[in-house]
């Protein structure tokens, strides 16, 4: 197996865990809590995470483009780590001063003060996890096996921990303990491969690039998260609740459509310095139709089953959230083809530029359409404002990487994939003349789509992307007849 192929089957298993864990411990956490304590501690998270945002000042991202550049020089590597995570560190001291500070003086945050402690501390590991190291390097192996081993462990500890909604805090700091456990790994897992030195560190050429990306990353969070603000400041803890669990739920799939990024990152990083134009090509050909191929019946479905879904994962409580989860459903589509005009494209470009032009276009469309739209319709103005801003941004983001860049966007294939796709509303329907059970409606619903849609693919619209990708495996190598 090549080593692409090898670390997207890693990075396969870490997005599967990404949505296993949370499809185990959202339905339990949810119905011991309740809306309300859900409710407060999404409010919290997502307050805390601008301030994630601005300590890490760009570094995911610009991080794994740079350890790419100088993977193969262990001095010059070991010098890029220690300059960017010492530039993390500092940023994150002032971002913790300023949380402290907000949380502390603001009533509606000091009568939760407990959950934004627990904030700063994730705040501070944060900076020692350190992903984008591995990910520049390419060692998704370590990454996938690590996160979900601590993963296996939080889930544990969630069902031992957490029994009643005066558990609230606890159920929290299960981030922060997962953090801790990941940075501890981490930094015994670098210093074992590079030297760490603080000493005649050159922060000056990182800053520009940096703040470029940090700026949207600042940008593209408020229109990712600023809706749960507004919506928090708006309305009431039950309707972040509400909107929590269909955003939880919608953005479950994102971690499937989002493996090729970080994966491809490095890649399309190296092939566009050397200017090999047909492998840039190639790799993003396979992103596309990748992204096609699973976004548009994860989204299809996600609406077709939106209620089962609700009352299954969520409860009978969070009944109010099945109209916001329809809207929400469709994100994973703009979303995925957004990442693909952003991360691998612009940013191995080097245009971070147009990235933060984009993006604050959506700051635009979101705030004007949040505080529109929230106070008439709660949670479902929320959830239609970040569906239409995702749209608007992957607008923008098409235009500028097609000027840069020539690709065909795989439109075709997306029109075949709609159109197998409403055979599931076909397929529920029978299903429901079976049995009304939940869990039975998904299960059946979601294994006959599966295999009608992936033939559908193979023997009618015989799709080569699926074709090529699924005979590299032994049992299936007669797929290449086909």
């Amino acid at each position: 197996m090549s080593i692409l192929k090898r670390n997207i089957a890693f990075n396969t298993l870490l997005s599967i865990s990404q949505i296993l864990f949370p499809l185990i411990t959202f339905p339990y956490a949810s119905r011991i809590l309740g809306p309300t304590a859900i409710g407060a501690v999404s409010f919290a998270d997502n307050f805390t995470t601008y301030f994630l945002i601005f300590s890490a000042l760009g570094i995911p991202l610009y991080g794994i483009r740079e350890i790419a550049k100088v993977k193969n020089d262990r001095a010059i590597l070991g010098k890029v780590f220690s300059e960017l995570i010492f530039i993390h560190l500092l940023t994150s001291i002032v971002a913790i001063v300023i949380l402290f500070i907000i949380s502390y003086f603001t009533n509606k945050l000091r009568t939760n003060f407990e959950l934004y402690q627990i904030g700063m501390a994730v705040l501070l590991g944060n900076v020692f996890i350190a992903e984008w190291f591995f990910q520049g390097i390419e060692k998704f192996k370590y990454i996938a096996l690590r996160t979900v081993a601590i993963r296996m462990i939080t889930v544990v500890l969630l069902f031992i921990l957490v029994h009643s909604v005066e558990d609230r805090n606890t159920y929290y700091a299960l981030n922060l303990l997962a953090t801790i456990l990941a940075a501890i790994m981490n930094m015994y897992a670098v210093s074992k491969m590079v030297k760490i030195s603080f000493i005649n560190l050159a922060l000056k050429k990182h800053l520009k690039p940096l703040f470029i990306i940090f700026s949207n990353s600042i940008v593209t969070t408020i229109y990712l998260v600023f809706d749960t603000i507004i919506l928090g400041f708006l309305t009431k803890d039950e309707n972040v609740g509400y909107y929590s669990a269909s955003m939880r739920i919608s953005k479950l799939s994102l971690a499937i459509i989002g493996v090729l990024s970080a994966v491809l990152l490095p890649r399309l990083t190296i092939a566009f310095q050397n200017n090999d134009l047909a492998e840039a090509k190639s790799l993003l050909s396979k992103s596309m139709n990748f992204v096609i191929f699973l976004s548009v019946p994860i989204a299809l479905g996600t609406y077709c089953l939106s209620e089962e879904i609700i009352v299954l994962f969520a409860g009978s409580n969070y009944l109010p959230a099945i109209s916001s989860l329809q809207i929400l459903c469709f994100i994973v589509i703009f979303v995925g083809i957004a990442q693909i005009f952003s991360h691998q494209i612009l940013l191995p470009l080097h245009q971070e530029k147009k990235i933060l032009y984009a993006s604050l276009f959506g700051v635009v469309v979101s705030l004007t359409l949040n505080f529109t739209l929230i106070p008439l319709l709660k949670q479902d103005g929320a959830a239609i404002s970040s569906l239409a801003t995702e749209f608007c941004v992957t607008i923008v983001l098409f235009i500028y990487a097609f000027k840069l860049f020539k690709f065909k966007f795989p439109l075709l294939q997306a029109i075949q994939s709609i159109f197998t796709c409403a055979v599931f509303f076909l397929i529920k329907f029978l299903i429901l003349k079976l049995t009304i059970v939940p869990i039975l409606v998904i299960v059946f619903t979601v294994v006959l789509s599966a295999i009608f849609y992936l033939s559908a693919q193979l023997f009618i619209w015989r799709n080569k992307n699926v074709l090529d990708m699924l005979s590299g495996f032994g049992p299936l190598k007669f797929l290449q007849q086909i």
